[in-house]
């Protein structure tokens, strides 16, 4: 049902369109919902969603003007009509009502349901007419009396919404060579329906595995039923004019499963995966869909340092390391953009933290940054900073590490370069493959010890 809520800030039109997700009534004597079922939909994960619906209808000769039911909010400059000897010559749509107004004004002179309090128990709920609104207030028929009500009413208003798409459609300026039965498809986007994909892993530090599943979560804002025979959930970047990014969404329990046997479907530029029997998602609803089979992984976590040469000063700076979980993408199928979180498999009910991973291809590595870490720390301070003429610059760094914790640990220390700095010195031997213009260092750290690093860098300003 609808429910609905008004106060006395906003106009009564305004207030009762808050809540609204229209769908077409379901009651006695309301009109028969618009078609709720297209032919094909696809969601990507940049926040586009396509649908592409056919029908048979008859047509004259020439120009003329057809009804074309919708299914969500439209965007009226994505309409596209694809069909042998006809082409579309403009359309008319009704603005999307998100506010809920036009709704209401629609709903004048039918059938609404008054609750109070939760509804259901006897006496809590009574049916009636939507009669008008009046100011802030509307105005309802209930047992032959017209009653008014106000935000200060025990009352509330709803009806179904839980079936059906916006039943205003579009109008569609066609022009026909010929007379006679035409298949007409329509393609278009519409606002509102959007997914992301979201990935839960638990890592056991003993076995270095990292097993992980990936849900799609489909939140359906689109203010209609979401229905569709064929459906896929599609990542990858695409970009869309005049249109943000997005929405974090939370889970939900799955309703749908993807075709994980046959995997994701490369189109090129993007990767497809299948819904299994289609979707359907009810307006303001949220599904999860397993789009992958569970897979595990090769993991490793390690303990990050990272700073800049230009950042030291003669006073000790004290830190924490950041704790990281590094694995190669060795499943079959590419992992999708998503937030990322990784269970501690070594303790009952543990999270090690959470991160947001790219769209990431087969074979690509991943790398998370789970948090901080309690008993890795670092000391950092500048040991010495000269200058020479020609613009010559040498600086040495010294660092100490600290390992509070009860096993050994590595820690990745990198320092930040300028363009033209060379390493002269340095206590520790380098790793070779570091990032560019920094240098790196891989140092194992007792329990319950330290370890030092004292390097010198030298450049040209």
């Amino acid at each position: 049902m609808t429910h609905l809520s008004i106060r006395p800030a906003l106009t009564a039109a305004a207030a009762l369109g808050l809540a609204l997700s229209w769908s077409a009534g379901a009651q006695t004597g309301d009109p028969a919902p618009a078609e709720a079922t297209v032919d094909a939909a696809a969601l990507y994960n940049t926040g586009a969603a396509v649908i592409e619906n056919s029908r048979e209808v008859e047509l004259a000769a020439g120009a003329q003007t057809l009804d074309w039911p919708l299914s969500g909010r439209l965007r009226p400059e994505t309409f596209w009509l694809s069909a042998p000897g006809v082409s579309l010559t403009g359309l008319s749509a009704a603005r999307p009502d998100d506010e809920g107004s036009g709704r209401l004004a629609a709903r004048v002179g039918r059938s609404v349901t008054l609750l109070r309090g939760a509804g259901d128990a006897a006496g809590d709920s009574r049916e009636g007419r939507l009669v008008g609104v009046q100011g802030e207030a509307v105005l309802v028929q209930v047992d032959g009396r017209i009653e008014r009500l106000t935000d200060g009413s025990p009352w509330r208003i709803a009806w179904p919404a839980d079936t059906g798409s916006d039943p205003g459609g579009v109008q569609l300026d066609v022009e026909a060579e010929a007379a006679g039965t035409r298949a007409l498809t329509a393609t278009y986007q519409i606002d509102g329906p959007r997914w992301q994909a979201s990935h839960t892993g638990r890592f056991d530090a003993e076995t270095g595995e990292l097993s992980l599943t990936t849900m799609a979560v489909i939140d359906n804002g689109g203010g209609a039923r979401l229905s569709a025979d064929r459906a896929w959930l599609v990542a990858g970047e695409v970009s869309r004019a005049g249109n943000g990014g997005p929405q974090p969404v939370m889970m939900a329990r799955s309703e749908a499963k993807a075709d994980a046997a046959s995997g994701p479907q490369s189109t090129g530029d993007t990767y497809r995966y299948a819904l299994d029997g289609g979707i359907d998602v009810p307006a303001g609803a949220t599904r999860a869909v397993a789009i992958m089979a569970p897979h595990t992984f090769e993991a490793s976590r390690r303990y990050h340092l990272e700073n800049s040469l230009y950042s030291v000063t003669r006073e000790t700076e004290r830190s924490h390391a950041a704790v990281r979980l590094r694995f190669d993408n060795t499943a079959e199928v590419p992992l999708p953009a998503g937030p990322l979180r990784v269970y501690d498999g070594q303790h009952a009910a543990g999270l090690m933290g959470e991160a947001t991973i790219g769209d990431t291809p087969t074979g690509a590595p991943v790398n998370l940054t789970l948090g901080a870490a309690f008993d890795i720390t670092a000391e950092r301070r500048l040991v010495d900073d000269s200058r020479a003429e020609g613009g010559q610059r040498s600086r040495t760094v010294e660092i100490t590490l600290h390992n509070a914790g009860d096993a050994a640990a590595t820690v990745d220390v990198v320092e930040r370069l300028p363009d033209t700095a060379e390493i002269e010195s340095a206590s520790e031997t380098r790793v070779d493959d570091g990032p560019a213009n920094s240098a790196q260092w891989a140092l194992d750290v007792p329990a319950g010890g330290d370890k030092r690093l004292r390097y010198t860098a030298t450049w040209t300003e």
